[in-house]
């Protein structure tokens, strides 16, 4: 099992010392080196074994600044498309709602004649459209007669008040 500790000591728990040494040896190269020497901690020193290497602080660093980076993306994403996927969510449940359950209800009625006849408003409004198609292209035919027939004569020349100064 593994228990991490602000992100900068790991626990390690085995079934034998195998295991262990296994998972030091893989720490090791990788360039994970422990903090406090397990065997020299138990005899008293205090000795810190640090990667001072400037090379593998600078690729940790770079590491970690790539993790924070896609982190950060990953968190972006998900805040995108979570509003997505729920409308995405509801609009198909309720078309399921809507093939389901009401259209189930609308042929189930007993007089579906009714249902596809056209209300009185509706036909009074469509004889009324109906009614202004037909007078505004009555308006546009003599418009367009009474342009083609007119007779224009051509604006006189401007008067010359030059002799007035």
């Amino acid at each position: 099992r593994n228990v991490y500790k602000d992100l900068r000591q790991i626990e390690l728990a085995c079934d034998s010392q195998e295991d262990v040494d296994s998972w030091k040896a893989s720490f090791l190269r990788a360039g994970v080196y422990p903090e406090k020497d397990q065997t020299e901690s138990e005899e008293g020193a205090q000795e810190n074994t640090f990667s001072m290497d400037p090379q593998l602080e600078r690729q940790v660093e770079t590491i970690r600044n790539l993790v924070d980076s896609y982190v950060g993306i990953i968190n972006k994403s998900i805040r995108d498309l979570m509003p997505k996927t729920i409308m995405h969510l509801m609009i198909n449940n309720t078309k399921d709602f809507i093939h389901s359950e009401l259209l189930a209800f609308l042929y189930s009625s007993s007089d579906q004649g009714s249902l596809m006849e056209e209300s009185a408003e509706q036909a009074q409004r469509r004889d009324e459209m109906l009614r202004m198609y037909h007078a505004l292209k009555e308006a546009l035919a003599i418009i367009g007669d009474i342009s083609t027939s007119t007779v224009s004569t051509p604006v006189p020349p401007p008067v010359d008040d030059t002799w007035l100064q």
